[in-house]
Formats: structure tokens, sequence, C-alpha cells
């Protein structure tokens, strides 16, 4: 059973595998959100109505997983040890990598007009010059799994719907069951963006956007809506719940 965590209103994944088998083997794309000197990395946060699929197929345990609060002078004094190890860590282990670098460039350096010093002066010029690690842009590990789960509470599909509705994971359940890729469509101004076939290799086809039945929406809104699908090249999709059965409205722009 693979496990997610619920923290601080959004679900998170940490393990790579099985992110892994959620892509390939169940469609679920979620989204990296970690950061590893501006390289994307874990966690990969789940969509709400996603967990809430995994959870009614038994695919998934959700679990209730607080950040890590400082309790006590001991806690501080830990969490202090442990920032000056790894700092001084990455110290070292980025004067190592810098000082490759230069090696590799030195005697371009050498062959230059003027440039009398030895290969090690150089060096150590170069070494010199290199900006310092500091406890500001020093970077900070990305764990890939948390603290004893035995103790912590199991979230449910009640839970969840708290931060989404019936509607928007009706309507995402829907979507998946007719075999689509489904992500989050806020960029596009709808609620999901669908796709055809695995997102990395395939654009977008529909922007749904949910509306619950006793929702006004007013003209203005339906032309922006599909107005806006139209100069992305894709289809608006208004999506609405109405006796437990999803219904979609396309909306086409034609110019006259």
């Amino acid at each position: 059973m693979i496990n997610l965590y619920l923290t601080n209103g959004e679900i998170l994944l940490y393990d790579v595998d099985d992110w892994a088998v959620l892509r390939k083997n169940y469609r679920i794309i979620g989204e990296i959100v970690g950061d590893s000197l501006h390289t994307p990395s874990l966690p990969v946060k789940i969509l709400p109505e996603e967990a809430c699929l995994l959870l009614s197929k038994n695919i998934v345990n959700v679990l209730e997983a607080s950040e890590e609060i400082i309790k006590t002078e001991n806690d501080q004094n830990r969490l202090d040890e442990y920032e000056t190890t790894l700092l001084s860590a990455q110290i070292v282990e980025y004067q190592e990598t810098r000082k490759v670098q230069i090696e590799k460039i030195v005697d371009r350096i050498m062959a230059k007009p003027n440039e009398n010093r030895s290969r090690e002066e150089i060096i150590e010029d170069q070494l010199k010059r290199t900006p310092s690690v500091t406890k500001e842009n020093m970077i900070w590990p990305v764990h890939l799994c948390t603290s004893n789960t035995t103790n912590k509470k199991t979230v449910t599909i009640s839970d969840i719907l708290k931060i989404t509705s019936k509607l928007k994971s009706e309507v995402y359940s829907d979507l998946w069951e007719r075999g689509y890729y489904i992500t989050q469509g806020h960029k596009f101004g709808g609620d999901f963006l669908v796709y055809n076939g695995e997102p990395i290799c395939h654009h977008a086809v529909f922007i749904i956007k949910c509306v619950e039945c006793e929702e006004n929406i007013s003209p203005l809104e339906v032309i922006a809506f599909g107005r806006l699908g139209t100069s992305v090249k894709k289809r608006a999709v208004l999506a609405s719940l109405t006796d437990s059965k999803v219904s979609y409205i396309t909306i086409n722009w034609i110019d006259s």
C-alpha cells in the first residue's frame, strides 16, 4: 500500500518509486513541488481529487503528518548542530567540486600574455574568488521518508473533501474512468486540464471548469471562458453534477 501524507492542507508523496507506480499504472500525475538548487525534486503534491480516487480504489493510505515543531531547547540545539554539520560538509564538497572545474581551465589561464603564476597559485587564487557557502544559500536535503507512522491519524475521503468539493472529486473520477490523464488547470483558468495521453507527450485537449448546478454564470463569463479555450487551442468545457451524474457542456467559439 502506498502512503500519502496530509500536511498543512496539502497531500504529499515522498517515495519516487511509489510516484512511478501511480503515474505508470494509474495515470496519477501530481505536481513536483520540491526544489534542490533550482532543480525540481520530491515531494510530489497529489491533488485532493486524485487522493479521493486512489482511496476509493484502496490503492493508497493517507496519513496526517503535521510538521515537526521545536518544543524544547534541546530540540533547538539538535537542529543547530545538524545545520552546522550540514554546512561544513557542503563547504568542503563545493570547494572540491570547484577545484576540479578550475583544473580543467587552468592551462588556458596560464597561456594568457603576462601570466607568470604557477599552476598551484592560479588554482588557489581562483578558489579564493569562489563565493562561499553560507547558511543563507546552503542546500537543505529533501527527506524522502517521514517519521514513525504508527501513531498518525488515518485520513478519510470525507476529510479530504474538506479541502476540495464533491463536484470536483466526481468530475475528476468520471474523467479518469474514461481513460484520460488529468492535471490541475488553474493556469488556464479552469479546474482541470485533460489529456488523451501522457502529458509529457501530449498537449491538453480540454479545459474543465466545474460549476454547481445552482451557480449562476454570466454570459460574459461564458464568452471569456470560450475565447480562452480557443486562444490556447483547447476545448473549454463546463462540468456539473446532476442527480449524481456528471454532465458536460462544450463551448465552441466560432468567428463570424
